[in-house]
């Protein structure tokens, strides 16, 4: 047996191998694939863990990069994780962590070995359990190793507190009874005089605060402390998403925080400065020396070269918008530049702003210079900016809307642009404010005739449903037609026949006319 197991050690492909193999056989990787699992079911059964071990490593990869299952090697993995061999602990870990899940036959199978590891004197091994719990942890696992987390957290290595800190989210969110155990001693952490911890720290608080604020209320002397003296900006951050909720909850919180995130906005790296913008716009509107100081930071984000920054200010004015409207028009030049920005985020995040300032005394203006971008735009933004105006525009039942016959043109007009793909939403507002307005109707007549004449219309399929709203229009309110005969031209022209059956058989009708 001994002999057996050293010759497959011998001969046996590597991981190595595996990737060169699927170089190799691009067009038989199906093949490949197959005599490889077959390779890897035959060494998984090795006494040999270096072979066992390497078989597992080529399954993971085949897992990651096609999907192959894994359920096979479940209890395999758990003996290469169990390996005193650091290399082969490490694969079986990993295996592990890929693989396992909460209905895993085997999972009680690893409660001991991952209460070992966590006691371990090497701490690459306690990273290790570590990070497999913090991926696969259940309920009875985290009950069951929740004291070893315990005292974990009290350990002097910081590479080993910083990852049972995280893990605590795990071990509260599937056990919270182990809320109990753990709270104080994650609490006094926020008191490490190691930065790192502390970020870690504030990470799990940050994410508790997002599901049930109010139970961290308490704790809002400690976040103080951090936000007035850290110097980390990660922990910047995370404690400023939690003050954005903890202010909503006690105004009187709000009034002693304003001043230091205001501080943090004239020195603070970008990244922070960012998050105090947001922190201002979302929770502390009330402050208008906050939010003035927040829009003119904004500008510079808008203005900057970097187009990271960039589209940080936009988004940032995006925030704004709901309830200061006024900092969007104030930077209207700026964003109506970035509509021609090389970047496809930075030119949706502008239009969204665009729709944002959109009223009744401006619709005009506004409409008309994203229909000249949408003439000039590949047709993924084209039909963006066509959708977004014709979203604002009948939105509460066309409440900007003042001009109608200007609206109907303005539809014809997005009909015919090339790249257009919103035929079925034209077709549906054509029809909408023809049943409800009665003095648009001449106008929109005399826009479906020009649509049915033009056989530019006929050759794009995407906006052949206009060409049905059109002839229906045009038949329903006949005594506006300009020029009947014209009409009945069009309708009988043979690019007709591109249309399908459903719609031509709204041609038939008007005919009789």
């Amino acid at each position: 047996m001994a002999s057996t197991s050293i010759m497959d050690t011998l001969f046996q492909r590597n991981l190595d191998d595996l990737i060169n193999g699927f170089r190799r056989n691009p067009v038989k990787e199906s093949l490949f694939i197959s005599k490889a699992l077959e390779e890897i079911r035959h060494g998984i059964k090795s006494t040999d863990l270096h072979t066992k071990s390497a078989a597992l490593q080529k399954l993971c990869c085949l897992n990651s990069l096609h999907g192959n299952d894994m359920s096979f090697a479940c209890f395999h993995a758990i003996e290469v994780m169990s390996s005193p061999q650091f290399l082969h602990k490490k694969i079986g870990y990993h295996a592990v962590a890929q693989s396992f899940h909460d209905d895993t036959p085997v999972m009680l199978f690893i409660t001991n070995q991952l209460r070992k590891d966590l006691n371990s004197h090497n701490h690459y091994e306690v990273s290790l359990a570590l990070e497999c719990l913090a991926r696969i942890g259940n309920v009875d696992l985290c009950r069951d190793l929740t004291p070893e987390v315990f005292t974990l957290l009290s350990t002097s290595k910081a590479f080993v507190k910083k990852k049972a800190v995280a893990v605590v989210l795990r071990v509260f969110e599937k056990y919270p009874d182990a809320v109990r155990v753990c709270f104080k001693r994650l609490v006094d952490n926020l008191e490490s005089s190691d930065a790192i911890i502390v970020s870690a720290v504030i990470g799990v608080f940050c994410e508790l605060s997002l599901k049930d604020p109010r139970s961290y209320l308490p704790l809002a002397p400690e976040f103080y402390k951090i936000l007035v003296e850290s110097q980390n900006n990660w922990s910047l951050i995370k404690v400023l998403k939690i003050f954005a909720k903890l202010v909503q909850l006690e105004p009187r919180l709000a009034k002693k925080v304003v001043e230091p995130i205001c501080e943090h906005m004239r020195s603070g790296a970008k990244s922070l400065l960012f998050e105090c913008i947001r922190t201002v716009v979302s929770s502390l509107i009330e402050y208008d020396s906050a939010v003035k100081l927040a829009v003119t930071k904004v500008t510079e984000f808008l203005v900057d070269d970097d187009p990271d920054l960039k589209y940080l200010g936009l988004q940032a004015l995006s925030i704004i918008a709901p309830q200061h409207l006024w900092a969007v028009l104030e930077n209207k030049h700026f964003v109506v530049k970035s509509m021609s920005d090389g970047d496809f985020n930075i030119k949706l995040e502008s239009l969204r702003l665009l729709m944002a300032m959109v009223s009744e005394n401006n619709v005009v203006e506004v409409t008309r210079v994203l229909v000249n971008y949408a003439l000039k735009s590949d047709p993924e933004f084209c039909n963006e900016i066509l959708g977004s105006i014709l979203c604002t525009c009948s939105r509460n039942v066309y409440e900007v809307i003042l001009d109608f016959d200007r609206y109907a043109s303005l539809l014809g007009e997005m009909a015919r642009i090339p790249h257009c793909q919103k035929g079925e939403k034209i077709e549906n507002q054509l029809i909408d404010i023809g049943l409800r307005v009665k003095d648009v109707r001449p106008e929109l007549v005399s826009v479906s005739c020009d649509l049915l004449i033009d056989p530019a219309l006929l050759g794009n399929p995407f906006v052949h449903q206009i060409s049905s709203a059109a002839a229906w229009l045009s038949g329903e309110y006949v005594e506006f037609s300009r020029n009947p005969f014209e009409l009945m031209e069009a309708l009988l022209q043979p690019c007709t026949t591109l249309l399908l059956p459903s719609i031509r058989a709204v041609f038939s009708p008007l005919l009789k006319y």
